[in-house]
């Protein structure tokens, strides 16, 4: 297959996965809780001072810095989607763990609390957020961060396993809701790299088509964790469409894994059919009001 027929087949999908927004663009009213931000962890300074995070961010406004923070940490962070997750959910001991070592790689909910903490560690407001698609046949979600600006006062999301993040036709940095309204409206938006020069944006969108596609197809729903602090509390605040079943979603995710469980796996297949009943008692998850999402820190 020639790359201008993956390039037609990867504008095909990201059109199905724009379209899927475009009918869905209102979200579930529910609670009014809140994202916090805790700044006064003793922590903090450890890292703070322990990766010299001060002199790697440099001076500027907070997306500035920020930005020097994700190019520093994402080409030393080796990516591993079998990652299982098991070193202390910190910056300190995942940074000691896989910083600069290939061997030991993490996966892309980690490195995004890496980059938040380094973040918060600077005074820059961040959070993590999981972005999910819409498919229950879909196994994969992907994990970000989003820091806020003082200076644009406005929230940019980050992502620390591509080392980049969306810009619109005025080139301005954008935030998930931002992304997902633009892919919905088949308005102009594209990933660029950290390192990108900004002066073809249109060269730049064809470059990065995947890229578009892939975090387009996970722009469905958020679950923004509510407490931005060191380490983690795991709870995470739910930002779901309209009408939209995430038990069902589940349930059908669930079924087809077990009916379509590869042959080397099947000593899995006797702890997902446990799953069934437990899946059977699950609740909705309590919804978030997206303004939660949209509001400004400070």
């Amino acid at each position: 297959m020639t790359r201008k027929e993956m390039q037609e087949i990867a504008q095909q999908m990201l059109d199905v996965y724009s379209g899927i927004l475009f009918h869905n663009q209102e979200f579930e009213s529910g609670n009014a809780q809140e994202i916090i931000y805790e700044f006064d962890c003793p922590e903090f300074e450890e890292l703070r001072n322990k990766y010299d995070l001060v002199k790697v961010a440099g001076k500027g406004s907070d997306f500035m810095r920020a930005k020097r923070l994700l190019h520093y940490l994402a080409p030393r962070l080796t990516h591993s989607s079998w990652y299982d997750n098991h070193i202390e959910c910190n910056a300190l001991r995942l940074l000691e763990y896989s910083l600069n070592n290939p061997e030991q790689g993490i996966n892309c909910l980690n490195k995004s609390k890496i980059l938040v903490e380094c973040c918060m560690a600077l005074g820059i407001f961040a959070r993590r957020v999981i972005i999910m698609p819409f498919s229950p046949y879909d196994f994969d979600n992907h994990v970000v961060a989003e820091i806020y600006d003082k200076t644009l006062q406005k929230w940019i999301m980050l992502d620390p396993t591509t080392d980049g993040y969306f810009i619109d036709d005025t080139k301005t940095p954008l935030s998930l809701l931002e992304m997902r309204s633009k892919f919905a409206n088949a308005e102009f938006i594209t990933f660029v790299l950290s390192t990108d020069s900004l002066r073809d944006i249109q060269k730049l969108r064809a470059k990065h088509l995947d890229t578009n596609m892939y975090i387009c197809k996970n722009l469905f729903y958020f679950q923004v964790e509510q407490y931005s602090t060191f380490g983690e509390k795991d709870n995470f605040l739910q930002i779901i469409p309209l009408h939209y079943s995430v038990k069902k979603i589940k349930q059908a995710n669930l079924k087809y894994r077990i009916d379509n469980l590869p042959a080397e796996y099947e000593d899995f297949r006797k702890k997902l059919e446990e799953s069934v009943p437990r899946l059977e008692q699950f609740q909705e998850p309590q919804r978030t009001n997206v303004e939660s999402m949209r509001k400004k820190p400070i």
